[in-house]
């Protein structure tokens, strides 16, 4: 591995070290110390039960989601993908990779190399092409690509949507709290509220420090989500937003359209970071706006819609139950027919062969 690709992996792992970490001291603070801790001291006991409901709703899937992105194979190439470029070996036309788009065409990796489907991209640090590929992504040390898109994305809006919410229900004591952090008596308590109420400094400390890292996990998980959720609502990657050499032949008409290719059809599993229960693509071939396509999810199998997609038509069709039982009898017809023209052809030369000796004879 290249000296640039460890450096860059080290960076990787410091960063999703971070990100991991303002997840989870944002949970365990929000919990703790901000509900069990500052709500009873200013007397706001009755809010804290509704803001953990409203808070762990978002926050659970958030970290649930970047398990998912984090150990998701994101989508190397498959077996069965280099069987089949095996299987039609040269009627297969295979181009050279350009940065532009170039739907319908299977391009050659000179990393691997091997040909590789549309869409699929070499990862410098991954040293592997991944199909769909978006990004690397530093904060979860993994390739954003076909088969953790979702979970990707599931990640910077549940993220997103904690850090708003911890910001939101603590603002006014975060407020308080710095205002007032400098009347503690003694340096080990804190006076709050209408009464004197005893919060250690670890307290106050730690609950200022989560002020802060919600407010980083706020700007950080919202610039990330503005930059790739309109590009998934256009079905863009974040490397195909520079082609300039076509319209994008993959728009699917809408915004829900172009997120189902990466959601899977539209249903409950949406919201959840699990595989999409009804995918619309198999990450080898994507449906494009300007041409009819048949998909995997079809009756279908995979390599005919391969064969179809990348214009590999010299092959041997699968034929249906009834079919065979028609080519069956065509076969037995043919060779009963040949039987009895072989049998006429013996008895030609029978005769033939019987007047030649009875000539040699005479």
């Amino acid at each position: 591995m290249a000296v640039g690709a460890v450096a860059i992996h080290c960076v990787s792992f410091v960063l999703m070290g971070i990100g991991v970490a303002v997840l989870v001291f944002e949970g365990l603070v929000y919990n703790v110390v901000f509900l069990g801790r500052i709500l009873p001291a200013l007397g706001k006991s009755i809010y804290a039960a509704p803001f953990a409901v409203v808070f762990n709703l978002v926050w659970i899937p958030a970290v649930w989601s970047y398990l998912q992105a984090y150990w998701t194979n994101p989508g190397s190439v498959p077996t069965k993908w280099h069987e089949f470029v095996q299987e039609v070996r040269d009627e297969l036309v295979v181009v050279s990779a350009k940065p532009a788009w170039q739907p319908g065409l299977v391009t050659y990796c000179p990393k691997c190399p091997d040909p590789r489907p549309e869409r699929a991209k070499h990862c410098k640090i991954c040293d592997i092409c991944i199909l769909r590929m978006d990004h690397h992504c530093p904060w979860i040390n993994n390739c954003v690509g076909f088969k953790n898109h979702k979970f990707f994305l599931l990640l910077l809006i549940y993220a997103g949507l904690a850090s708003v919410i911890a910001v939101g229900t603590s603002f006014p004591e975060l407020m308080r709290c710095s205002a007032m952090f400098a009347h503690m008596e003694g340096g080990t308590s804190f006076a709050w509220g209408l009464e004197h109420v005893s919060l250690g400094v670890s307290d106050i400390t730690i609950f200022l420090l989560f002020g802060v890292v919600a407010l980083f996990a706020v700007v950080l998980f919202m610039s990330l989500l503005s930059q790739h959720l309109p590009l998934a609502m256009r079905n863009i990657t974040s490397i195909e937003k520079n082609y300039e050499n076509m319209p994008n032949p993959f728009e699917q008409g809408g915004i829900s359209a172009n997120l189902a290719q990466i959601f899977g059809a539209l249903g409950p599993d949406w919201f959840f970071p699990i595989p999409p229960r009804r995918p619309l693509t198999d990450g080898i071939s994507f449906e494009r706006c300007n041409d009819p396509f048949k998909s995997c999810t079809s009756s279908f199998q995979p390599e005919q819609v391969w064969r179809d997609r990348f214009n590999v038509h010299s092959f041997t069709p699968v034929l249906e139950e009834n079919e065979l039982d028609i080519l069956d009898l065509a076969t037995k017809k043919c060779a009963n027919q040949l039987s009895v023209y072989a049998a006429g052809l013996l008895d030609q030369r029978w005769c033939l062969l019987r007047c030649c000796a009875e000539s040699s004879t005479g």
